[in-house]
C-alpha cells in the first residue's frame, strides 16, 4: 500500500550540509584559479630565468675569431658537475659547488648547427633548427624539455653562432605542484575545521527553535499557557506570539466548553428530574382530571427545559467570537422586526408596545443584536404584567447609538438590580421559566460590540434598560 505521508526532512541537517558543500567548493575553486594563476607566473618566471641565462652566457662566450679553449672549460665544468654529485649523494641539497638541480639544466653553444660546447656531455647534438630563435619544447631522452634558442646579433654572428639552454619540465611541475601542495594543505586542514565550526555554530543558533520545539511539546490540553523562549530572535518571536494567540483562544475555548458543560449539567437536572416525577405522577394518575394536570406539568417543564436549552446554545454562540460576522446592520428596521414577532403576544396580555427612531446603521452582528433586543422585549413583557405600557426608543448619539428599553411594571428590587445580570439568577422565578441566562446573554451581546447594557434608576414609574452601542 502506498504511503501518503510526505517524507519529512531536517532544514538543520540541510542546512548544515548545503553550507559546508558550499564552502569546499568556494575553496576548491578558490585553490582551481590560484594554482593556475601560479603556474602561470612561475612559467613566465622560468622563461625569463632561461632567456635571461643565454644572453649572458652567448655573451660569454669565445668568437669564432678567437681560439676556444673548448678543453679546459669542458674538464673544469664536468669537475664541478661530479663534485655536485659527489656531495649532494642524490639529495636536493645545496653543495659548495652547486646545486643538484643544475642537472636538470641543459646548456649548450653552436657554431654553424656543430655543437662546441655542452653542459651535459652525455647529451650530444640535438635534432632542431639552428635558425629558429626563441622559445619553445622538445623531447630529449624521452623528457619533455623547455628551452630557449638565441643567436648572436648579425653584427658579430660571422659563423651563425647561437646558444640553447634548457630545462627540464617536471622541474618546473614539481615546483608548482609543491607550490600549490603547499597552499592547498592548510585549505584541506581548512575545510573539516570550517565543518566543524560550522556544526557548531548552526547548532547553537538552532538552540531558540530545539527550545520551542521542548516548549510545545510540553503543551497539552491541561496546559495551554503562553510559550517563552530565553533567547527570542527576530524570526521566531512572530511565531512564538501567533502561537501565544492561539494557545490564549485554545484555552478560552476550552474553558467555555467545560463552563457550558457544568452549566448545561446544573440547570438540565433539576427539570428532568420534575419531568420524571410528573410523568410517574401521570402513571399512577387515579382520574382523567388528575392527568390532565400531570401532562400540563410534563408539557411546561418540556417548554421550560427547551427555553433553558436554547438559552444555553445561545451562551455558547455568544461566547464563541469567530463566529461572529460584522455587518452594517440597519437597527431601526431590526427594533421593528423584534416587536413585529411579539406582536401576537402582547394582544394576549393587553400589552402595548411601541417604537421611536430613525433609520441608524451600526456595524454588528445581525443575530446577536436581534438576540439583545429580543431578550431585553421579552424581559420586559413577562415581567411587567398585563395591560403594561412598553416602548423602545433609538437616540442617536455623536459616537453611539442609545437604545432604551422601558416598560410600566413594578419597581425592580435593589437586590435583583444588583444580580441581574449573573448567570443563572432568576428574580421572579414564579413568572419566569427559563435558566436565567437572559439578562446575562444581553451584556456579553453588548460587550462583544464594544458597548454595554444597564438598568437606569426608576424614573416616571418607568424600569428602563440603557443599551449603548458604538457608530
Amino acid at each position: 500500500m502506498k504511503n501518503n505521508v510526505e517524507e519529512t526532512f531536517s532544514i538543520k541537517k540541510r542546512l548544515t550540509i548545503s553550507v559546508i558543500a558550499l564552502s569546499s567548493v568556494l575553496i576548491l575553486i578558490c585553490l582551481y584559479f590560484s594554482f593556475s594563476y601560479s603556474k602561470h607566473e612561475i612559467e613566465e618566471v622560468y622563461d625569463a630565468r632561461l632567456g635571461q641565462s643565454a644572453k649572458m652566457l652567448l655573451l660569454s662566450m669565445p668568437i669564432s675569431e678567437q681560439p676556444m679553449q673548448s678543453g679546459q672549460t669542458r674538464d673544469l665544468f664536468d669537475n664541478w658537475m661530479k663534485r655536485i654529485a659527489l656531495q649532494a649523494k642524490g639529495d636536493d641539497n645545496p653543495t659548495p659547488f652547486g646545486h643538484p638541480y643544475e642537472q636538470h639544466i641543459l646548456v649548450q653553444f653552436y657554431i654553424a648547427g656543430e655543437l662546441i660546447w655542452s653542459s651535459i656531455p652525455e647529451i650530444g647534438n640535438l635534432n632542431h633548427d639552428p635558425k629558429y630563435a626563441g622559445f619553445g619544447y622538445m623531447d630529449i631522452e624521452n623528457e619533455p624539455w623547455r628551452y630557449f634558442q638565441l643567436p648572436l646579433p648579425k653584427a658579430m654572428n660571422t659563423k651563425h653562432e647561437y646558444i640553447f639552454v634548457a630545462e627540464k619540465e617536471s622541474i618546473r611541475d614539481e615546483m608548482m605542484y609543491e607550490l600549490a601542495l603547499s597552499a592547498a594543505v592548510p585549505q584541506f586542514v581548512l575545510i573539516p575545521s570550517l565543518a566543524l565550526l560550522m556544526v557548531l555554530l548552526i547548532d547553537k543558533h538552532f538552540k531558540p527553535i530545539t527550545e520551542l520545539k521542548r516548549a510545545i511539546a510540553q503543551r497539552s490540553a491541561n496546559k495551554l499557557d503562553s510559550i517563552y523562549v530565553a533567547n527570542p530572535t527576530e524570526e521566531l518571536s512572530p511565531l512564538v506570539a501567533a502561537l501565544n494567540t492561539l494557545l490564549s483562544e485554545l484555552e478560552q475555548a476550552w474553558q467555555r466548553e467545560k463552563r457550558f458543560t457544568r452549566m448545561a449539567a446544573h440547570e438540565l437536572k433539576t427539570p428532568l428530574t420534575i419531568l420524571r416525577l410528573n410523568a410517574e405522577n401521570a402513571l399512577m394518575s387515579q382520574n382523567e382530571q388528575q392527568l390532565k394536570a400531570d401532562l400540563n406539568n410534563i408539557l411546561q417543564g418540556i417548554d421550560r427545559t427547551d427555553r433553558m436549552i436554547q438559552q444555553l446554545l445561545t451562551l455558547a454562540k455568544v461566547e464563541s467570537i469567530h463566529e461572529m460576522k460584522f455587518l452594517v446592520t440597519d437597527l431601526s428596521k431590526l427594533c421593528q422586526s423584534v416587536i413585529a414577532e411579539r406582536v401576537p403576544l402582547a394582544l394576549k396580555r393587553k400589552q402595548e408596545v411601541s417604537f421611536e427612531g430613525d433609520e441608524i446603521q451600526v456595524l454588528g452582528d445581525e443575530a446577536l443584536l436581534r438576540m439583545l433586543l429580543t431578550n431585553l422585549l421579552d424581559n420586559a413583557m413577562r415581567y411587567s404584567g398585563e395591560g403594561s405600557q412598553i416602548n423602545i426608543r433609538l437616540e442617536d448619539k455623536e459616537e453611539s447609538v442609545n437604545v432604551y428599553v422601558s416598560d410600566t411594571g413594578k419597581n425592580i428590587s435593589a437586590e435583583t438590580r444588583e444580580k441581574m445580570f449573573d448567570n443563572f439568577y432568576r428574580a421572579n422565578t414564579e413568572k419566569g421559566d427559563g435558566a436565567g441566562l437572559g439578562m446575562s446573554i444581553t451584556r456579553d451581546i453588548a460587550r462583544l460590540h464594544g458597548g454595554s447594557v444597564e438598568l437606569l434608576p426608576r424614573a416616571e414609574s418607568r424600569n428602563t434598560f440603557l443599551v449603548v452601542l458604538p457608530k
